[in-house]
């Protein structure tokens, strides 16, 4: 049975798209503002273009890891790691894309062909009954650097309303974890992808 005081977000996507510093901001976040906080990683082979997954729970927990029916939201970086993360989607998971392909090394190097992204989409609205999409990397571009696609993509989470952030909280967490000359980029990301999901 899903603890409903524990909010648990799993991350997923190649090396490289800056897992790591959501969960910083979302850290920093949650020592701001006393809200417990566990952070799990599985990293691919590759440190770039290998599979990234991080598990973040926020709350009342004391286990690092989730079953299935514990997860509350899954951010694909990339599509076909989100499609890929199906084991861990129930039809009350939210689900946020980021619809940028990146080739995985395991589709690459064995001569596979990229799935349409369309279809990867329409697949997870079958596991899903909420699926947001957006590319990152156009919200990065508009943002001006096209780095902040993983900020992007915590804007858009915290659109949903599911955190225990307030914008303004996230937005002081982004300024205290970035470096200081990426900070408005970063900051223009976030509102960006904020917007896409905001209720």
């Amino acid at each position: 049975m899903k603890n409903e005081n524990v909010v648990t977000i799993h991350i997923v996507g190649v090396g490289g798209q800056g897992a790591l510093t959501v969960s910083k901001i979302l850290g920093n976040a949650s020592i701001e503002k006393g809200v417990p906080i566990i952070v799990s990683e599985v990293h691919g082979m590759a440190q770039r273009g290998g599979v990234v997954q991080t598990t973040i729970r926020l709350g009342d927990t004391i286990s690092p890891l989730a079953f299935a029916s514990d997860i509350t939201v899954v951010v694909g970086f990339e599509p076909l790691e989100a499609y890929r993360a199906k084991g861990t989607i129930t039809s009350d998971t939210m689900v946020i894309v980021n619809t940028d392909p990146i080739s995985p090394v395991s589709v690459s190097s064995a001569g596979h062909k990229y799935p349409d992204v369309d279809e990867v989409l329409a697949e997870l609205g079958r596991w899903s009954r909420k699926v947001y999409h957006l590319s990152g990397s156009e919200k990065a571009a508009e943002a001006g650097n096209s780095r902040v696609s993983n900020v992007v993509m915590l804007g858009a989470l915290a659109g949903t309303g599911i955190l225990p952030f307030s914008k303004e909280e996230l937005d002081r967490s982004i300024r205290i974890t970035v470096p200081e000359k990426a900070v408005k980029a970063n900051i223009k990301g976030f509102e960006l992808g904020y917007d896409v999901t905001v209720q």
